[in-house]
């Protein structure tokens, strides 16, 4: 994991696990982890989870749209 942040208090709206990014982006799991591995997505922990910011995944998932 490349960029990682703690993070204090984690809002619903703003932030996603590995298993809901997956499923907003149609991917597996193991695709977002090693993505974040790769450093491609900002990693935050929140306690013991994983998440992502709602909104770098909305635009990942925008850049993948074909034109």
């Amino acid at each position: 994991m490349a960029k990682v942040h703690s993070i204090k208090q984690a809002d619903d709206a703003k932030y996603l696990t590995i298993d809901e990014a997956a499923s907003e982006l149609n991917i597996k799991p193991t695709a977002i982890r090693n993505y974040l591995h790769a450093g491609k997505f900002t990693t935050y922990k929140f306690k013991t989870l994983t998440l992502l910011k709602a909104d770098e995944v909305e635009a990942w998932k925008d850049r993948q749209k074909p034109r």
